[in-house]
Parts: structure tokens; C-alpha cells; sequence
């Protein structure tokens, strides 16, 4: 009965198990330790009764972030996953019943977001949550869909976190922060032959686990930082940040900060002269022209996902600008894609969430706007990010 559908709307991934093939020892390799990515997550708890979408006007999906368009993160979230939205129902929606979004959210979500999360699970009975736009407030949400059983597609967070502690119904679309600190490491200061590097993070949580991959990927490489400033937020003394930058004469420096805090941080280098390469993982909110118009040296910075012959993506881009007269960020192609996978898998499973679950997981390899999705073994996915150069004075003056 669903088969139409899915071919309507083209997606044509093929059902795959859940979990990476781990590759096998090396006669005379060390042994590797245990990890939790060694054996998958299942879900072996009650799967319930299917329910008849014709008995229902409209089949939910939750949304646990901010919606406000011009909201730096939540806005194009929004806007990615409700372009995602409209054109499943063009097609005929779910056997002719349409998804609508439904979206709650609070500013605190460590105080108020458990009430919201709980209401829009119980209250809005949603089938599926995506969300949100930060580490803390996606473990908020991952703490609620555990005990609700409903599944959680993370569209904007790169903490590892998430899927290491082996939820079943946690699904991570962009690459973690171990991943990008690979790729910042060996793309950028192996690459670049970068020495005495830097690493400035701020204390907020994704700050902090940023920071933690990044020490061990350069304390594995044998690089380590010449120094690390933890920067408390919001109280930042950028002037006394920046010249302690310059004491050091570092070869170049990473920084992760939130959007705001990191722009005025790369104006007081650029106005106190400081002129060294940075390196700077994916940040949401923050665009590669925010990052030249504050700072005219080298800027090396990660990009979750390869733009370079993906029509996907191009018929994506296209779209999303005719509709919102705007270039879609990589987390509104992350929330398309979560939008896009999740009622796919829901075509195969029906509406039962549990059997959703099975079936997202199962849908390792879908083929989306940001490339292929893969999972590991605890639902986070595999993609590589890239690391791409913005060249500066240091390169023009050549």
C-alpha cells in the first residue's frame, strides 16, 4: 500500500543493516581496546500495535528547537525540514493523510525543555522528534525519548556523547566532533606542516567536548598544543586573550566558540595584528563569509559535508532558495535529510514507533542531500567532514 509512494518520491536507498563492518586485526598490531561501537544497539523491548493512518487527520512530527526565522541555527533547521514537509505532502503525504510539523521549545532547555519535550511526546503524541540546535538541549531531548520510545533525529549536534552512551532511539546526522578533530589534525596542521599551534575553547558544553576530542586527536598525532584557553562565557577578556595569543607566537590556532563570541574574538586579533593561520571546526550559525569579513589571515575551517558533485544537493540548494530567497546551511540539509529518511522509513514500519526505529536504523546508506548516511554501531553517522581553505593575506601578499 505504501510502495507508491516511495517511488513517487524517489527515494530509492536500499534497507541495510545498522553498524560499520569492524575491520579485522593485523597479524603483529597491538590489540584494540574495547569500544562501544564494537556490537550495534538494538531495541528488543515491546513493539505494540500498528496504527491505521486513516484513523488520524494528520501524522505528527515533532520539532525541539527555535522556529524564529531569523534565529542564526533554528531558523534554517526550520526552514530545511518544513521545505522537506511540504513537498511529502505534495506528493501525496503519508497514504493521503499529511505530516505537519509541530515545534515547541524554551530558551533554557536544561530548566524548562523536559516539560516541552514531555508535552510534545505526550501531549502532541508526535512519532518522531528532531531536534535540537545544540549538545545540551539534544541530550535534554535524548533523556525523554528514552523513556518514551520515540525516535530522535539530531540534525544540528556534533557531540559524540549522544550515541556513545548506546541509546536506540538516538540517530546523529552530522559528523561527531572526533571526526572533525581528525580532519582539522591531519588536513590542516600535518598537512600545512603547522607547528606550535594553539587551542581556544569556550566552557559552555559543546565547547568543552570539542576541546576533549581535539587534546586527545593532537595528543595521538603528537602534536600537542602549545596552549589551551578555556573561556568562560559571557564574561571574555578579548583583549587580554588576544595579546596572550601573541606571546606565544603560535604557527597557527584553533578556535571553538559560539557564533557571536567568536566573531568579536577575530576582530580583536585582526585589530591587534595578530596573523596566524586559525583552524576552526563546524560551528552552526556561523558562515564561512561571516569568518572573512573578521579576519583577513588563513582561516581553515571544517565543512560537515561535500558540496562537490552532489546534484542532491544542487536541486536541494536550488529549491530552498526559491522558497526562502536564501542558501540553505548545512543544518537545514541536515534537517531536510532527517525529514526525508524518517518518512521513508516510516512508509516501511507504518506507525508504530518502535518499528520505526528498527527501520531508521536499518536505513543505513539512505542517500540524501548531504551525501550518504551510514550508521555506526550506536547511530551516529559516518560521513567524513572536509576542511576547506579560505586563503588570506598570507597567501595574497605571496
Amino acid at each position: 500500500m505504501h510502495q507508491r509512494w516511495i517511488v513517487l518520491l524517489g527515494f530509492l536507498s536500499a534497507c541495510q543493516p545498522l553498524g560499520r563492518t569492524i575491520p579485522q586485526q593485523q597479524a603483529g598490531e597491538p590489540p584494540q581496546p574495547p569500544s562501544v561501537l564494537d556490537t550495534p544497539v538494538d531495541f528488543s523491548g515491546w513493539h505494540g500495535a500498528t496504527r491505521n493512518p486513516h484513523e488520524l487527520g494528520e501524522i505528527r512530527i515533532g520539532f525541539f528547537a527555535p522556529n524564529e526565522a531569523d534565529h542564526p541555527v533554528g531558523g534554517p533547521v526550520f526552514s530545511g525540514a518544513t521545505l522537506a514537509i511540504e513537498q511529502v505532502n505534495a506528493a501525496g503525504g503519508f497514504d493521503g493523510v499529511p505530516l505537519r510539523l509541530v515545534q515547541r521549545w524554551v530558551d533554557d532547555p536544561w530548566r524548562g525543555g523536559s516539560k516541552e519535550m514531555i508535552r510534545l511526546v505526550y501531549e502532541d503524541s508526535v512519532w518522531a522528534v528532531i531536534g535540537s540546535l545544540s549538545g545540551a538541549a539534544t541530550h535534554v531531548a535524548e533523556q525523554v525519548v528514552t523513556k518514551a520510545w520515540v525516535p530522535l533525529l539530531a540534525p544540528v549536534s556534533a557531540d559524540p556523547t549522544l550515541t556513545y552512551i548506546r541509546i536506540p532511539w538516538m540517530f546523529r546526522l552530522p559528523p561527531d566532533d572526533q571526526r572533525q578533530a581528525e580532519a582539522i589534525v591531519r588536513e590542516g596542521i600535518q598537512a600545512s606542516s603547522l607547528e606550535n599551534v594553539g587551542l581556544i575553547t569556550s566552557t559552555d558544553h559543546d565547547g568543552r567536548t570539542f576541546a576533549a576530542e581535539m587534546l586527545d586527536r593532537m595528543q595521538a598525532e603528537h602534536v600537542p598544543p602549545v596552549f589551551h584557553f578555556q573561556v568562560s562565557l559571557p564574561s571574555i577578556g578579548y583583549d587580554e586573550i588576544a595579546q596572550r595569543v601573541k606571546s606565544f607566537h603560535p604557527g597557527g590556532v584553533i578556535v571553538r566558540l559560539p557564533p557571536a563570541e567568536m566573531l568579536v574574538l577575530l576582530d580583536h586579533f585582526r585589530h591587534s595584528r595578530f596573523r596566524a593561520p586559525l583552524l576552526i571546526p563546524w560551528i552552526p550559525g556561523l558562515l564561512p563569509t561571516d569568518l572573512r569579513k573578521h579576519y583577513d589571515w588563513d582561516i581553515l575551517y571544517v565543512q560537515p559535508f561535500t558540496e562537490a558533485s552532489n546534484r542532491a544537493h544542487a536541486a536541494f540548494a536550488r529549491t530552498y532558495q526559491e522558497r526562502y530567497g536564501a542558501e540553505p546551511t548545512p543544518s537545514a540539509a541536515y534537517a531536510y535529510d532527517a525529514v526525508m529518511l524518517l518518512v521513508q522509513s516510516l512508509a516501511e514500519s507504518g506507525l508504530n514507533r518502535s518499528r520505526l526505529r528498527d527501520f531508521i536504523a536499518g536505513n543505513s546508506g539512505f542517500h540524501g542531500v548531504t551525501g550518504t548516511i551510514s550508521w555506526d554501531n550506536a547511530g551516529g553517522n559516518q560521513a567524513n567532514p572536509v576542511l576547506r581553505i579560505l586563503p588570506g593575506a598570507s597567501v595574497r601578499n605571496d
